[in-house]
């Protein structure tokens, strides 16, 4: 359930993010010398075929895990190289568990499963991380996970026959609500939408609501509400049924915990091994750096959707954390538990991050300018693009879908976009308002439908940015460094076709 964009998370549906984050991270390898080569006995160099580790990935893109298989390729003098396997067990409520599984059994080289999932396969070295309202801030997320903690917690994995790499920052899970979900009392005979965590189901118990396991990415129609990251609200549109998002309640936060079958571990050289366990450690704070970008990225198009941002107050808080207590009698029966709790506390009372200082909030909502003014652009415009031309200007394979590629049909006027996309049998439109500031074209999606296949349509409250220019009725766009401007729409020029109607 922590999927939510086939975008590609994490950060839109046609992958633009997904684009900028590779091509940085693949830069900052290159610039570090993983080309893989040797030097043979000549003084020349010798090209060195890299040894593929398959990865399984329960979700839909690899934002989150590309900073971790970037400086796992540098360190390894560019001998390693994993290929993820997306969407892993999709559709099965326990697909984290059956990670587990698989890896243990050698149907795949390496996985990630959230802390959340050991629970349930007899490991509960990582339940501290995910006691409920116990790690509240990606401060103390960051610093937990940087502690002498984290090797601790991998050893209980040596049970299962796994070897621990190293554990990677997540996001914060919220909840959302078809009403406000701050108090106590307000979970009193819910029923929650959840991934599959024992622990998620005894807080939820303590405080007299009912856990119910979904899949990733998996619906919450018929729930009362929804335990789960921003991201995927936004990205999984569970902001259709939840109205109210308790900002600065972090129950717990989703941390990946990596790990590797013993036999392909064993298989690898010294130096491999060691750039395995290292690169964890190592890609840490920008996997941080992308969990919190993607936030707040998601967080201001929920703004634009018209979700509603409510805050807990300081009794509030108080009356959680003592609500959920009977959670935390039941953890720390487990001596190792109980002193890493300890230890997060003692961690906790140095920070000064808190839930209430990192919690988004959305900006004074502003109407559209320019609609009904005629601009430079106004058209109807047309292009065709194809795989290969998404695949030429290096967007993600992940985001290789039906949705980013196929007949368009634009047409800007006075400031409305509306435009139909259409690609083996399915079709689907969106419309949106834009805005043109000399050479730079900015839209906000305001609606959308008809049929996406694999789920990567453009949202209601993203917004787009691109460079244009327009030349003998071919309107050429680019992209706008910091901004989010998908790679499929500025393929191929577009051609004019005549007026808006």
């Amino acid at each position: 359930m922590c999927g939510g964009r086939r975008r590609g998370s994490v950060g839109t549906t046609m992958g633009a993010r997904g684009r900028n984050t590779l091509l940085v991270l693949l830069a900052a390898c290159l610039a570090a010398g993983c080309g893989g080569a040797s030097s043979d006995k000549a003084g020349g160099a010798t090209k060195v075929k890299p040894v593929v580790l398959a990865m399984a990935n329960g979700n839909g893109d690899t934002l989150e895990l590309e900073p971790f298989a970037a400086t796992v390729a540098r360190l390894s003098g560019g001998t390693l190289r994993i290929e993820f396997k997306s969407n892993w067990r999709r559709g099965e409520p326990s697909y984290e568990t059956g990670v587990i599984e698989d890896v243990k059994a050698r149907r795949v080289d390496l996985g990630w499963a959230g802390s959340r999932a050991f629970d349930s396969v007899g490991v509960p070295s990582f339940d501290a991380l995910h006691a409920p309202l116990l790690v509240d801030s990606y401060a103390l997320e960051q610093s937990v996970l940087q502690s002498a903690l984290v090797p601790r917690m991998l050893g209980g994995l040596d049970r299962l026959g796994l070897v621990g790499l190293g554990v990677l920052p997540g996001p914060m899970r919220k909840p959302l609500g078809v009403s406000p979900l701050a108090t106590p009392a307000d979970y009193r005979g819910r029923t929650l939408a959840i991934s599959r965590s024992r622990v998620a189901e005894q807080a939820l118990r303590a405080l007299g609501a009912r856990a119910a396991e979904i899949p990733s990415q998996g619906g919450i129609d018929g729930y009362d509400g929804v335990e789960e990251q921003i991201t995927s609200i936004q990205g999984n549109s569970y902001d259709r049924v939840g109205n109210y998002l308790t900002a600065n309640v972090n129950l717990w936060p989703r941390a990946l915990v990596l790990f590797m079958n013993e036999r392909a571990f064993a298989a690898l050289s010294a130096r491999q091994r060691e750039a395995l366990r290292h690169a964890a450690r190592v890609a840490l704070q920008p996997t941080l750096g992308v969990d919190r970008h993607d936030e707040a990225e998601a967080a201001g198009i929920l703004c634009r959707r018209g979700l509603r941002f409510v805050s807990a107050t300081d009794s509030d808080l108080a009356a959680l954390r003592r609500a959920v207590q009977p959670t935390y009698d039941r953890l720390e029966r487990d001596a190792g538990t109980k002193d890493a709790i300890a230890q997060i506390t003692a961690m906790r009372s140095e920070i000064r991050a808190t839930a209430q200082s990192e919690a988004p909030r959305c900006a004074p909502s502003s109407s559209p300018s320019g609609v009904g003014k005629v601009t430079p652009i106004d058209g109807v415009y047309r292009v065709d693009t194809t795989r290969e031309d998404f695949r030429s200007l290096g967007g993600p394979e992940s985001d290789v879908v039906s949705e980013n590629y196929g007949h368009w049909r634009f047409v800007f006027d006075r400031g409305r976009l509306y435009y139909t996309q259409s690609s083996e049998g399915a079709s689907r439109w969106t419309k949106a308002v834009y805005t043109v500031n000399g050479t730079t074209l900015t839209y906000t999606i305001t609606d959308y439908g008809g049929e996406a296949p694999h789920g990567a349509a453009e949202k209601t409250g993203e917004v787009f940015t691109f460079r244009w220019s327009l030349y003998r009725d071919r309107l050429t766009l680019g992209p706008v460094k910091g901004k989010i401007s998908p790679v499929n729409l500025w393929s191929k020029p577009w051609r004019r076709v005549g007026d808006a109607p």
